[in-house]
């Protein structure tokens, strides 16, 4: 079961997508402005969060980065009611797994959820990279530079 934020000004939307999560038996969380979901972000983990653009209090594309700073990061998916390939792009390169434009259908967003989930899943379950810090190393020969 994963935990899903949703972000969206759209009551009708956010219910419709709200309802097919909770179907696929995942807890789901629905936010109305950035700034409300932004505040859900900070005091509980979520592993997807679907992101509108157009939010009456702010720019959801530019609150991507400031999502994808959190720990740990949930994977975010970019809807958007008015697709462009721009859009797309900048939705991408900022981070988010995918930039979907409205209605979806639950045909739709069965394997796209199937997928970013499995993905999340497998990314939080490796271990942590450890950094080795050079500092407290004592030599410069080099054979001590290429270790």
């Amino acid at each position: 079961m994963a935990n899903i934020l949703i972000i969206d000004d759209d009551p009708t939307f956010c219910k419709y997508l709200g309802q097919l999560i909770h179907e696929l038996e995942h807890d789901v969380c629905l936010s109305h402005t950035l700034y409300d979901g932004l505040n859900n972000l900070s005091h509980e983990n979520y592993d997807l969060v679907f992101l509108d653009v157009g939010l009456p209090d702010g720019d959801g594309l530019g609150a991507l980065a400031q999502m994808r700073e959190s720990s740990p990061a949930p994977e975010v998916i970019v809807i958007t009611g008015e697709g462009d390939r721009i859009g797309a792009e900048v939705a991408i390169k900022r981070g988010a797994w995918d930039y979907i434009q409205k209605p979806l259908s639950a045909k739709q967003m069965q394997p796209i959820l199937s997928s970013v989930l499995q993905y999340h899943k497998e990314k939080t379950a490796r271990p942590a990279k450890k950094t080795f810090l050079h500092k407290h190393i004592i030599g410069q020969s080099p054979h001590m530079r290429r270790c």
